[in-house]
């Protein structure tokens, strides 16, 4: 009987400790600006939040994330760089290069410098076309396949000031390995890229020149890494991605899925396997919006390693017991690991062109600037099974 009074009693206890604080918000706020203080009412509605989320359980502080299992949240990432390619007789040689900076939520700042060397096949062809009367619709065919491979660099800088040297120079320092800003990881990827278009175009039977009516394209891509941290810590993992949009005229454009990805990583030492985890990226409202997950198990648990042992030890070709596997590892992370969901509004500004010739051959340049910045507008996070709010990634 004492188990069953005592729960009303606490459940109590914080509705009155939230009214409270609610009463004393409301008291500051009316009289705040009558003692000539208008910057009260801000500071009590923090306050008053952060209150409500000790009251709830959910993760209030940097500390509070470090000491759950939780990686700092991005705040904001600014990605910039160029992307060219050149293409002659259908074969395509591309280079890619960005720079991208992440503050996140305990003050440090992430910065990844990344480069990508392409090369691969693509063409096209007219398909069959119908007349109406004066009006002609034609269908046009495209696709491409490459090859392409990535190295990349990471810095973990401990608070903003620090970031802001290192990226004055960000070239030179990048290079200089050897200098006042080392790398904290590095990483190299292999992948195969793949894509495909269908387009319809209108016009006069008179006139060669034909305007776009719609188009549907659709790519995928694979590849598999390596990452090494310092302490010769490394990180095997696989992505995979596909997009797909439809364009329409006078509809919002492009209409479609979007870009969605799937990652897993297995990060292991000398002393042994420490994590596994998997991450889901997709993009929403027409790429003006992404959402991540990330799921995490800290394998120097031996319960933990004992469910994942069965999927670790898995060898190619892959048995049908895989899903299996994956599966149980994942409704262990949901109950003894961590599930961490970010969303994030995004700005692409990148601008770009291209041209090319036809003579008996096609030749062909293409360019880009790239400028994309996301904003944190949302996080939370599961741990022990509860599911929390991120106040110190949203309050950051």
């Amino acid at each position: 009987m004492g188990v069953v009074s005592s729960r009303p009693t606490a459940g109590q206890a914080s509705i009155e400790y939230v009214a409270a604080l609610a009463l004393l918000a409301a008291l500051f706020v009316v009289a705040a600006p009558a003692v000539g203080a208008p910057d009260i009412p801000r500071l009590v509605v923090s306050k008053l939040r952060l209150g409500i989320c000790f009251v709830a359980n959910d993760v209030c502080s940097a500390q509070a994330a470090k000491d759950a299992g939780l990686a700092p949240c991005p705040l904001k990432t600014d990605v910039n760089g160029h992307e060219v390619s050149v293409t002659a007789f259908s074969v395509e040689l591309g280079r890619r290069g960005t720079l991208t900076v992440t503050p996140q939520s305990d003050g440090s700042v992430a910065v990844v410098q990344a480069r990508s060397w392409s090369a691969g096949l693509s063409g096209g062809l007219r398909g069959g076309a119908w007349s109406f009367g004066p009006v002609t619709l034609e269908r046009g065919v495209s696709a491409g396949a490459r090859a392409r491979v990535q190295h990349a660099r990471g810095w973990q800088f401990p608070d903003q000031a620090t970031a802001k040297r290192f990226l004055e120079h960000s070239f030179f320092n990048g290079l200089n390995e050897w200098g006042d800003f080392p790398a904290d990881w590095f990483s190299l990827e292999s992948g195969r890229e793949a894509s495909g278009a269908l387009t319809l175009a209108i016009g006069g039977k008179e006139f060669l020149e034909r305007g776009q009516l719609g188009a549907a394209a659709a790519s995928g891509d694979a590849a598999l890494g390596v990452k090494i941290a310092r302490g010769r810590v490394v990180t095997l993992y696989g992505r995979l991605g596909l997009d797909g949009e439809v364009t329409v005229p006078f509809l919002p454009s492009p209409r479609g899925h979007g870009r969605e990805e799937w990652l897993v990583e297995y990060t292991f030492s000398r002393d042994g396997p420490r994590e596994i985890g998997f991450r889901r990226m997709n993009a929403t409202d027409r790429g003006d919006r992404s959402e991540e997950s990330v799921m995490r198990l800290d394998l120097r648990d031996p319960e933990n390693l004992a469910v994942a042992r069965p999927l670790l030890d898995t060898r190619l070709p892959w048995p049908g017991a895989l899903r299996g596997r994956v599966d149980a590892v994942l409704a262990r992370i949901g109950t003894h690991g961590t599930v961490e969901r970010t969303i994030s509004e995004v700005a692409d500004d990148s601008v770009g062109g291209s041209m090319a010739i036809n003579a008996r051959g096609k030749f062909g340049l293409a360019g880009k600037l790239i400028h994309v910045h996301r904003r944190l507008v949302g996080a939370t996070a599961r741990t022990g099974g509860a599911e929390r709010d991120r106040f110190d990634c949203v309050t950051a």
